[in-house]
């Protein structure tokens, strides 16, 4: 068998250089405390969903404990601005690119404002100092604007448990590095007065056939995440000075979605996920567990490149092939997650699958 060559050209960039080569558009955070306070996150189930590879939706289920008498706090959610190709001018007064934000407390929809804020300070004796706008001598537009969003609201803490359901989403953020990739600001929930959570869990779900990345930065190793589905895991090794500098821990998800749960859940990290880029591939050595762009492919110099490509989306459901050069092909493969009971049927693949095997029949 030919042995077929990896050609995979990647810019390596700075994650946080995003120029004109991506955007950084927003990232999820965890609501916030203006004021001190005695009130405590007893449980908090958070869970994130990527929907056409161009939003995330966020869903957080908190238990709090107020420990006196009935109090109103004001309560923050920070967004920061987007980078890069991107305009960062509020709107509809908003953050440009996160919607439907929405508070719930113990069944009562709570009324918003949000604040512009240019530093970490702007939150005096519990109250929010805005930036006006109209008046501001920083960047108000483009590409880098030089404030970021506060939305707050004033809460009603009962004694005892309360309950508070928040939804919002923005887009998912890209450069030419990464395909996607998706924060989330954990560590903000040290900001409440028991200084963890003490009963924490992460649900994430990026959708079917998806090789992804988190950091390191929140747990040790994949004995702390769950796959609910069909997948299995890589433990990365992050390089000084290279494009993967943290240690991370690399998924393969054929289906189902992903969990991490902690018992009182000290936060010393904060959420990275992202998904490389593959760019230019030449040849057919490697081959993403989620592509379907074949004008980046070249045509095929034999029967059997052309026999690869048209089988990707069986190997991609574990079809174990009969067809010895097709087997060692594809146990190559860092996400082929072999499946003897799997029987291939070209009715259940996608549009864009069928679209795939007739291209390269």
């Amino acid at each position: 068998m030919t042995r077929f060559l990896l050609q995979i050209v990647l810019i390596l960039t700075s994650v946080s250089a995003f120029a004109n080569d991506g955007a950084f558009f927003a990232k999820g955070n965890q609501l916030i405390p203006i004021n001190e306070t005695d009130i405590t996150v007893k449980k908090e189930i958070l869970t994130l969903k990527k929907v056409r590879n161009q939003v995330i939706e966020v869903t957080v289920y908190y238990e709090f404990f107020n420990p006196k008498e009935d109090k109103k706090i004001t309560v923050g959610f920070e967004a920061f601005s987007p980078e890069g190709d991107v305009d960062g001018a509020p709107k509809n007064g908003q953050h440009p690119y996160m919607r439907d934000f929405k508070v719930e407390l113990n069944n009562s929809v709570l009324k918003y404002n949000v604040s512009y804020v240019a530093d970490s300070l702007y939150n005096k004796n519990g109250k929010i100092k805005s930036l006006d706008l109209a008046k501001f001598n920083g960047n108000k537009s483009g590409n880098n604007v030089d404030f970021f969003y506060v939305y707050h609201f004033e809460a009603n803490f009962k004694k005892g448990l309360n309950i508070i359901k928040h939804t919002y989403n923005y887009d998912v953020s890209g450069s030419i590095d990464y395909n996607y990739e998706f924060e989330y600001v954990l560590t903000a929930a040290n900001r409440w007065a028991n200084k963890q959570i003490d009963d924490f869990t992460l649900i994430i779900d990026v959708g079917e056939f998806e090789t992804f990345s988190i950091n390191k930065t929140f747990f040790k190793n994949s004995n702390e995440w769950q796959i609910n589905g069909i997948g299995k895991t890589e433990d990365i090794k992050g390089i000084k000075n290279s494009f993967i500098e943290i240690d991370a821990l690399k998924f393969h998800l054929q289906k189902g979605n992903i969990v991490f749960r902690k018992k009182n859940f000290k936060i010393n990290g904060d959420l990275f996920l992202y998904a490389q880029n593959y760019l230019g591939i030449q040849d057919l050595e490697y081959i993403p567990f989620s592509y379907y762009q074949e004008e980046n492919i070249a045509e095929p110099k034999n029967d059997l490149e052309r026999k690869i490509l048209k089988n990707l989306p069986f190997a991609r459901r574990g079809y174990v092939f009969q067809n010895p050069e097709l087997s060692q092909f594809y146990k190559k493969m860092e996400w082929y997650i072999p499946n003897p009971n799997y029987i291939p049927e070209t009715e259940i693949l996608t549009d864009g699958e069928k679209k795939w095997i007739e291209k390269w029949k």
